[in-house]
């Protein structure tokens, strides 16, 4: 199993997953091992994957060389489209365009803002946008999807989050499908950004310490919430609510 969720922020781009790597031959799974599914590429571009680790590799490949022609797109779609058609056409050179079974996640600064895509299906792409901004993919998605909608609709009742806001919520929501399944999705979490800096957009990959702080955070608001059941059953119902936990910075 895995999972990985992105988030399209009002000033950037937020893409984490776990580290479970699966290895198959066919349809059977042969191992399981740690590995890497989140990455910056040249261009400042954020990469992520669900699915076929080879395949995966190759997609990330095409966008990594291709970074230098992001400037000469119109609209992101087209560059989107571009990789799409490269992808494809060299998946059909080596036999797999039938049976392709990788899922990823492209990010990159595109005039002056941030553009999204989720490349799905047989390569498919989908830009995410300003009603349409997270998404979960792997075979975590059915546990992921109905805790990214929860912490939504909790934590972004005026749209999307900043990317500091998006990277608690990614690390809750990643965390949530470790914890709830028995296997398959693995620690630790890792996590790329994009953030508009003083003007300037900046990638990087977060370090294990930053993510650290978010996971301890998510601790502070389940503390929050069992200082505000234990109100609620003395019969407090006018007490102050609970101090919200602080996020990281």
């Amino acid at each position: 199993m895995t999972v990985v969720v992105a988030f399209l922020c009002t000033d950037g781009i937020v893409l984490a997953a776990d580290s479970m790597i699966t290895p198959s031959m066919g349809n059977l799974n042969v191992g399981h091992h740690h590995g890497v599914k989140v990455n910056v590429l040249a261009g400042d571009q954020l990469f992520a994957f669900a699915g076929d680790q080879g395949q995966a590799a190759r997609v990330m490949l095409l966008a990594d060389s291709n970074a230098h022609v992001i400037p000469t797109f119109d609209h992101p779609m087209d560059y989107a489209v571009a990789i799409s058609e490269a992808v494809i056409q060299q998946f059909t050179r080596t036999g797999i365009n039938g049976s392709i079974n990788v899922n990823t996640m492209l990010g990159w600064r595109h005039n002056g803002t941030t553009a999204c895509c989720v490349f799905e299906g047989a390569m498919q792409p989908r830009l995410l946008d300003a009603d349409h901004f997270y998404v979960a993919l792997g075979s975590g998605k059915l546990s992921a999807d109905p805790f990214i909608r929860f912490v939504v609709d909790t934590f972004c009742t005026a749209g999307q989050p900043s990317v500091r806001e998006a990277v608690f919520l990614a690390t809750w929501v990643v965390q949530h499908v470790i914890d709830t399944n028995s296997g398959g999705v693995a620690p630790p979490i890792r996590m790329v950004t994009i953030q508009d800096v003083g003007g300037q957009f900046v990638a990087r990959q977060l370090p294990v310490e930053e993510i650290g702080e978010h996971q301890q955070a998510i601790e502070s608001a389940a503390e929050a919430l069992r200082t505000w059941r234990d109100n609620f059953q003395n019969g407090a119902g006018e007490e102050p609510a609970a101090e919200p936990p602080p996020v990281p910075q």
